[in-house]
């Protein structure tokens, strides 16, 4: 078969046009920012010093010669402001770490990760999916995520095999009943070992995350917490006065009150059987306990559901970033299995464990491990909200987190549960509407 002549001079001229307008510099909308020669691309990392990222970038280097990758390990103190205005300014990272909330704080400063990166069906079988949930962005996602995190039940094994108690409770009824057989007083009533670390704000490290599981496990919008309807804002109060009847009941039945030191100390120190925390509170632990023998089990369900938490960080290419197309290339390998297993394996050189891995194809190599197999199981259900501790962010989280510490401090000092929640309800509103995550309208009261 042969084509016409008119045909060839139209192949002809399509194939003069294609050239000029490549060789004019020219590039489709994915390749723009691309360019041949040497480059460096900008990472800014939180947590992991650069020995341990550093295996990972010379492996990717190596494969492409012409980019060179500058890692910086930031502080987390007022790492979001500092994030934001580098990038406006134009003088931020090309790559960066944020947390999985901080999405609409950092729209306007995060590239969308395209399909050309990693399309729709390949990240929801890759990832968990909370982080789909919480990424999603128009036509891609807002980042790829190197870990996951979220809160485990860490128990006191010494304390359990003391009591007789073989194994960590599994339903919240258990771990009450558990808390209150495991809690040593004095003479006087004073606790001098907690059953559990639960009921306050004031010294329970990480309460919001606990108090927002238990929220959720219970079936509560958290955007609408007060709803106007009555059987809905039940589910609220009643999560509520759950999680603060661990302090405020009598003074013969409380395990936890006020007079006891920060929860995170006091576990280490022996004197909590169970304790809720991510598993980055480990290494904090082992430093200040070596000998302290203790695992970290999923937590605790209600009947007929599994909901668990999640809190972690993400990778994301800057919107601004003159070298998109490389950042984006560069954030597709770290993400591949082969560099989280790479990264894991160093991070281990230094300290216990790696940071959990996000990847769902990795999860079976973690779920017998005593401290991240826990996270590792309850990955598959977790959801995350706006009230995750130790973001640092001074936005969302830091300004929910005292609204809800308010609500729990009301409630311990006789006030009812539905004053504490329409209370929270009326600061956390504003809050939600300055960064796009308005509640639903309210029915009007008959």
């Amino acid at each position: 078969m042969q084509f016409s002549p008119s045909i060839k001079k139209l192949a002809t001229f399509s194939v003069f046009v294609f050239l000029a307008f490549t060789l004019a510099g020219c590039t489709l909308p994915f390749l723009k920012g691309g360019t041949s020669g040497p480059i460096t691309l900008k990472y800014w990392g939180l947590f992991e010093p650069e020995q341990v990222v550093k295996p990972l970038i010379d492996k990717y280097q190596a494969d492409h010669p012409n980019v060179t990758i500058s890692y910086e390990m930031q502080t987390p103190t007022d790492y979001r402001e500092r994030v934001t205005s580098r990038i406006d300014q134009g003088t931020g990272p090309d790559i960066f770490r944020f947390h999985n909330t901080w999405v609409p704080m950092l729209k306007n400063e995060l590239a969308v990760v395209p399909k050309e990166i990693i399309d729709k069906e390949t990240f929801e079988k890759s990832f968990y999916p909370i982080a789909a949930s919480d990424l999603a962005a128009p036509d891609g996602y807002y980042g790829i995520p190197l870990e996951f995190d979220g809160l485990g039940l860490y128990y006191n094994v010494d304390l359990l095999d003391a009591a007789g108690f073989s194994s960590p409770p599994t339903t919240w009824d258990q771990l009450r009943t558990m808390a209150a057989s495991l809690t040593v007083k004095d003479q006087e009533g004073r606790i001098k070992t907690a059953g559990a670390a639960l009921g306050t704000a004031t010294n329970v490290d990480h309460f919001s995350d606990i108090l927002a599981v238990m929220f959720l496990q219970n079936g509560v919008d958290l955007k609408n917490i007060v709803s106007g309807d009555p059987q809905k804002d039940k589910l609220a109060e009643d999560a509520l006065d759950f999680y603060s009847l661990f302090a405020r009941s009598s003074q013969q039945e409380r395990v936890w009150d006020e007079t006891m030191e920060v929860s995170t100390s006091a576990f280490a120190a022996g004197r909590i059987a169970f304790y809720f925390a991510p598993s980055w509170r480990v290494f904090e632990i082992k430093n200040a306990n070596p000998a302290l023998n203790f695992k970290i089990a999923p937590l605790p369900q209600l009947p007929g559901g599994k909901v668990s938490w999640a809190s972690y960080w993400v990778e994301g290419v800057s919107q601004k970033s003159a070298h998109k197309k490389e950042a984006l290339d560069f954030l597709k390998f770290l993400t591949a299995s082969s560099s989280m297993q790479l990264l894991y394996s160093e991070a281990s050189k230094l300290r216990l464990f790696g940071q959990p891995y996000s990847r769902v194809d990795l999860a079976q190599q973690l779920t017998g491990d005593p401290y991240v197999g826990g996270y590792a199981k309850d990955a598959g259900w977790a959801r995350s909200f706006p009230l995750a501790s130790n973001t640092f962010d001074n936005g969302l989280n830091d300004r929910l987190i005292p609204l809800l510490a308010g609500a729990v401090n009301s409630v311990n000092q006789g006030g009812s549960a539905k004053d504490a929640l329409t209370t929270f309800s009326k600061g956390a509103n504003p809050v939600f509407s300055q960064f796009g995550l308005a509640p639903p309208l309210s029915p009007t009261p008959r």
